[in-house]
């Protein structure tokens, strides 16, 4: 009896790796579906998923950025999309905090591997571009510097290429 339930436990074990693999290829699909050009391939990484949540690196050109997601009616939609994230904005997108901690620290991990050159570009991103969960940009909140300008830019760069949330992806 012990090896039956050693062995379902197991295999437990390894429908929630198998789930999370195929979490993080739905979401890699999905974004290079919905935002990649022929003209402007789409290449996401890093991607980290706890629960239905999950955060996704997106770089496009000499654009990048990441993009929050979460899992609704088993598909992968994107919330918003940023250049750096907080726990306080995982929050605002309906993670709670214990999650919010747990992606923030697997994608530090995970952006480890990436060059330098592609960490800046993740970073590049101005601003947050709220999603309407059908990859659609809704209202903007730039922070800091950004201008105007900045934000006509990302319509444009929008039109033009989108990616993981509204912007040049």
């Amino acid at each position: 009896m012990k090896k039956i339930l050693l062995a379902l436990a197991v295999l437990g074990l390894l429908h929630t790796g198998l789930a999370r693999a195929g979490d993080i290829e739905d979401i890699r699909h999905g974004m290079q579906q919905q935002w990649e050009k022929p003209d402007a391939p789409l290449t996401v990484k890093p991607v980290v998923v706890v629960g239905d949540a999950a955060l996704a690196g997106w770089l496009q050109g000499e654009r990048g950025g990441r993009a929050v997601l979460r899992k609704q009616h088993g598909q992968w939609q994107t919330q918003l999309c940023a250049g750096a994230l907080s726990s306080d904005l995982l929050r605002q997108a309906g993670i709670s905090v214990s999650s919010a901690q747990q992606l923030l620290k697997k994608l530090n991990q995970a952006e480890a591997s990436l060059s330098n050159a592609e960490r800046q570009q993740l970073d590049s991103f101005v601003g947050v571009v709220k999603m309407d969960g059908k990859g659609h940009h809704g209202e903007h909140a730039h922070h800091g510097q950004a201008s105007a300008q900045a934000e006509h830019t990302a319509h444009a760069a929008h039109a033009a290429s989108a990616a993981s949330s509204a912007h040049s992806h």
